[in-house]
């Protein structure tokens, strides 16, 4: 027994061991494969980056084994069923060119194998989207008249047609381009009407290329008497002296100078427009100082460089700055007094001081359109600061205000209501200085309104804010981060993370030009001439 025993475990262990040794002789990775997984992989790390209207830089990381990449792009999101374009390439970055403006794109790439046993990899995709593409030029001033405008883009580039929109987007003319118009780049639209505010867009077929946007200016006024100033001309106290009419139009022709060394004195009675005819530069009005007469209706600037530089003869400023615009001491009770599409600036005291102790009455303040700045710390830029001085409806819009000391001064009286909306101010305030100021004692009995307004950098932190006998309402309106109020602090403002000078393009050199595109207000605060484009 013990002998067959020990046989058995012999045969055991030889039998084990047999098993062992053939195991042994075996892969253990040698088993069968799929075939339709021995693919290379998909491209990883997909990305266009510095898209512009019609370029985009794409890149991935490239895969070992692939002979070239296969591209195909859409002009939809990610249903790829708008093929635009496809093509090989063995690089792994590279440019898109010939994209078109504004538009939805997808992109995928897949790998193709060196061998061709191995099987092409499984598409990587990405969606990403061209900006709107500009190559229509701002619209110049000399560009624009009452009915009709000029408009030019890029010479030569393939474009079909202009729409041209109202300030409410609807579509009031469909203007097709001609073969000479396009090999040119400009194109003249007529039927407009005056005073109205246009979005042009330029189209190619359904995409659109470029877009400007402008106002018409008015028609020259109306009025019973014309003074029709031509470049040359003198002002002369006798051209207003000797007028008898209830109206009347003074026309400046673009680019010209007109200047006045004395006081000039309107006469009471008659109502005024000092109009700029527009071209490619505003008229230069430039007056020692202005006083209006006991009475008018109107008195309105539209279109000028009112400049308070000193002049030599030539027309060159010599360096100095005369002190005031409208520096009213005598009597008046105007019902309006309007600047519109004006220049204001370089005064060293004010552009508009009620003084002394005749009656004063404004039943309308309207600044629209207009840049006012560099007007020192000496008197506000309304200075109204008597009991029985007022203007009684302050409206303030579309305009931008920069390197300014004092703003807005009307401290001993209450008026109806104040409104500031769509602005743009920068470098204002001085040390101790308020943006507005009723003192605590008066205000806006209708109330004092701030929408749509951008608050950029004040010249001292204890500059302050607005202080009346109430709280004002604002609303969409922002401050920069150097907006900075030492007391009478503005409720309601947003906050805007960055300083003026990550806002704004070039604010050191009066340019305000919306530059973060990330801003939340970039086309709905501020001084709409200067929004994101």
């Amino acid at each position: 027994m013990n002998i067959i025993k020990k046989i058995n475990i012999q045969i055991l262990f030889a039998f084990v061991a047999g098993l062992l040794v053939f195991n042994a002789c075996v892969d253990k990775n040698d088993w069968d494969v799929d075939k339709s997984h021995d693919r290379l992989f998909r491209p990883t790390n997909l990305a266009v980056t510095s898209i512009t209207a019609t370029t985009g830089d794409l890149s991935f990381v490239s895969i070992p084994g692939t002979e070239y990449y296969q591209f195909e792009l859409s002009a939809d999101s990610l249903l790829f069923e708008n093929i635009v374009s496809t093509f090989d390439t063995t690089a792994n970055a590279f440019t898109l060119t010939g994209l078109d403006g504004n538009t939805q794109y997808s992109l995928r790439v897949k790998a193709i194998p060196t061998e061709a046993s191995k099987g092409e990899s499984e598409w990587a995709s990405i969606y990403f989207k061209t900006r709107a593409e500009q190559i229509m030029e701002t619209v110049a001033a000399g560009d624009v008249a009452s009915r009709t405008v000029t408009l030019r883009w890029e010479a030569g580039a393939t474009v079909t047609n202009i729409v041209l929109n109202d300030a409410d987007g609807k579509e009031v003319q469909n203007v097709t381009i001609t073969a000479e118009q396009m090999a040119a780049g400009e194109l003249e639209v007529t039927g407009l009407s005056p005073e109205t505010s246009y979005e042009a867009l330029l189209m190619n077929g359904t995409k659109q290329r470029g877009s400007a946007s402008f106002t018409t200016y008015p028609d020259v006024p109306d009025a019973e008497y014309y003074i029709r100033l031509q470049a040359g001309d003198v002002l002369t106290q006798e051209m207003f002296d000797e007028i008898t009419a209830s109206t009347v139009t003074v026309t400046f022709p673009a680019g010209g100078f007109f200047t006045f060394a004395e006081t000039l004195t309107l006469p009471a009675g008659v109502s005024f427009n000092f109009f700029g005819l527009p071209g490619d530069s505003k008229a230069i009005l430039n007056l020692t100082q202005l006083e209006l007469g006991a009475t008018h209706d109107y008195v309105k600037f539209t279109n000028l460089d009112i400049s308070g530089l000193v002049y030599d003869a030539t027309g060159t400023p010599t360096g100095g700055s005369n002190s005031y615009f409208i520096n009213q001491s005598g009597e008046t009770n105007t019902a309006t007094l309007e600047f519109s599409n004006c220049l204001l600036h370089d005064f060293n005291n004010t552009p508009l001081r009620l003084k002394d102790s005749a009656d004063k009455y404004f039943g309308n303040l309207n600044i629209d359109n207009c840049l006012v700045y560099n007007i020192p710390d000496s008197y506000y830029v309304i200075n109204v600061s008597a009991s029985n001085h007022v203007i009684d409806n302050i409206s303030i819009t579309n305009s931008t205000f920069y390197n300014i000391g004092r703003l807005f001064l009307h401290n001993k009286a209450n008026n109806n209501s104040v409104l500031i909306a769509d602005c743009t101010f920068d470098d204002i305030v001085a040390a101790g200085r308020y943006f507005f100021d009723y003192s605590s004692s008066y205000g806006p009995t209708s109330g004092f309104t701030m929408r749509n307004c951008i608050l950029g950098s004040t010249q001292d932190d204890t500059a302050k804010g607005i202080r009346f006998n109430g709280s004002p309402t604002v609303t969409n309106s922002y401050a920069t981060s150097d907006f900075v109020l030492g007391g009478a602090t503005i409720g309601g403002l947003n906050s805007y993370s960055g300083a003026s000078t990550d806002l704004f393009a070039d604010p050191a050199n009066g340019d305000f030009s919306i530059a973060d595109e990330l801003f939340d207000g970039k086309t709905s605060a501020g001084d709409p001439r200067w929004y994101f484009q």
